[in-house]
């Protein structure tokens, strides 16, 4: 039985998500951890002539660009349908850095001593400062919903409505409102997110019909849906290395993808 198993989605990215592989992976899978990478777009043959020849490593090639979930719920069906579901199934990004060695080894010891369906680590931004984990700690409002269906209708308001949020966060550093403790919460961030074997076998999907952004709000309304916890493990420790033009600032077609994934939540699961 596959213990864990991680995506990784690239997109144009193979020499980033190579060197991340050969920096925190490689050297931790084995005959129960394995490595799933879906490539949603590539030049060339760069990531097939790295990885396709290494123990405990997968590559997939659809024949489109399944966006960020759509890719990661690909991966899964492909391992299920060969080797069940696992312990642990972790969707990853690679602009990432680990601050524990052995990382694989404390996720699943700490993770199999937590009872939630899904876990999120403590996450940092390189670039704020600002801890990204938990995303919510509570469920957002009705209110909320509308009112970030309106702010991603219309990009200057989109852009105000960033420049907020990140004001927010980065006063919450400045006042030392930077950490959380361990426990259950709404919901924790899509770069790396944990899912238990009770999450699916529950009945929680990952069939988000959006291309790019608000996994984080599905995956929080499944848990709800299927009576399951989010949990927030602080132990876990990583940093998120956001650029300068696109881990603050999201440009307008971005915002589309995002207005869509609002609209999906709301008309799912807030629809009166």
């Amino acid at each position: 039985m596959i213990r864990t198993a991680i995506v990784l989605i690239n997109y144009c990215k193979e020499h980033e998500l190579i060197q991340f592989v050969e920096t925190y992976l490689h050297s931790q899978l084995n005959a129960s951890r394995r490595l799933l990478v879906v490539d949603n777009g590539s030049e060339g043959s760069i990531l097939k002539d790295a990885l396709c020849h290494v123990p405990y490593i997968t590559l997939f090639t659809p024949k489109s660009n399944l966006g960020y979930f759509g890719a990661s719920r690909y991966a899964l069906e492909m391992l299920v349908e060969d080797s069940g579901y696992p312990e642990f199934f972790v969707v990853s990004n690679f602009d990432l850095e680990f601050d524990q060695e052995n990382f694989l080894d404390m996720l699943e010891s700490k993770c199999s001593q937590i009872n939630a369906a899904v876990i999120g680590p403590d996450i940092h931004s390189s670039l704020s400062g600002v801890a990204l984990n938990p995303m919510y700690p509570c469920r957002l409002s009705t209110a909320k919903i509308r009112m970030l269906f309106f702010v991603t209708s219309f990009y200057p308001c989109f852009l105000f409505y960033q420049w907020l949020h990140y004001l927010k966060r980065k006063m919450n550093v400045f006042a030392g409102q930077n950490t959380t403790p361990a426990g259950s919460v709404y919901a924790v961030h899509g770069s790396f997110m944990i899912f238990r074997h009770i999450y699916f076998e529950k009945g929680g999907s990952m069939n988000f019909e959006s291309f790019l952004y608000g996994e984080e709000l599905f995956v929080a309304e499944e848990c709800r849906r299927i009576g399951q916890q989010i949990y927030y493990e602080p132990s876990l420790k990583m940093i998120h290395k956001e650029h300068a033009t696109t881990g603050v600032y999201k440009n307008a077609r971005h915002m589309r993808w995002l207005h869509q994934s609002i609209k999906f939540i709301r008309d799912k699961y807030y629809a009166t």
